[in-house]
C-alpha cells in the first residue's frame, strides 16, 4: 500500500487536476499507479502497466464528477480498475487468441531477479485461481488495496455482510490450498 495522503494536500491536488494541472495529474498517478499495477498483475492481466494507464485515463476523463476525500478517490480508482478488468476479460473471451512470434528477452541484466519475480507472481496468481471471482476481488481489494469493508462493498456491489462472508470463505480456501501444497510430495 502506498503512504496515505493528507486531506489538505489531496484537496489541493485534486482541485489542480480538475483545473487541468499536469503536475497534479502526475502526482495522483504516481501515488496510486503502483497499487493498481500490482492489483492488475495479481488479477492475471498480461499488461498491468497498460491497465494502470487506461484506468487513470478513464479517471481523468471523469474527474470533474468526482467528489470526496482521498480514501474515496482510492476506492473510486479501484472500482474503475475492477470494471476495466471485467470488461477486458469479457472482451477477451469473445476473441480468439492470436499466437505471438515474439520471444521474451531473458538476457537482460537481472534476469534471475525477473525470473524469481515472475515465479512468485505466477504462484500467487495460481493460488488465487482457486477462488471465485468475487472472493478473489474481495481479498485483493482488502489486502492489496487496503480498502475498508464498506469501500469494497460499494465496488463489488454487495452488502458488507456478503463481503465479510466472501473474505472469510476465500481466506479459508486459500489456507486449505496452501497447506495442501505443503503436504503434497
Amino acid at each position: 500500500m502506498t503512504s496515505p495522503m493528507g486531506e489538505s494536500a489531496f484537496g489541493e491536488i485534486i482541485d489542480g487536476a480538475k483545473n487541468g494541472d499536469g503536475r497534479a495529474f502526475e502526482h495522483l498517478y504516481r501515488w496510486l499507479a503502483p497499487e493498481i499495477t500490482t492489483f492488475a498483475t495479481v488479477r492475471g492481466t498480461d499488461d498491468p502497466e497498460g491497465v494502470a494507464n487506461e484506468v487513470f485515463f478513464r479517471a481523468f476523463q471523469k474527474l470533474d464528477r468526482f467528489q470526496g476525500r482521498s480514501d474515496a478517490f482510492r476506492a473510486w480508482i479501484y472500482a474503475i480498475t475492477r470494471n476495466l478488468l471485467i470488461d477486458t476479460h469479457r472482451a477477451g473471451a469473445r476473441r480468439p487468441d492470436i499466437a505471438s512470434n515474439e520471444v521474451p528477452d531473458l538476457a537482460t541484466a537481472g534476469a534471475d531477479v525477473e525470473a524469481l519475480d515472475l515465479l512468485s507472481t505466477q504462484r500467487v496468481t495460481r493460488v488465487l485461481s482457486y477462488l471465485s471471482d468475487d472472493q478473489r476481488d474481495v481479498i485483493l481489494l482488502r489486502m492489496v488495496g487496503d480498502l475498508s469493508l464498506q469501500q469494497v462493498s460499494v465496488i463489488v456491489d454487495k452488502p458488507v455482510t456478503a463481503v465479510k462472508a466472501l473474505q472469510r470463505r476465500g481466506l479459508r480456501r486459500l489456507q486449505s490450498e496452501v497447506l495442501s501444497e505443503v503436504v503434497r510430495p
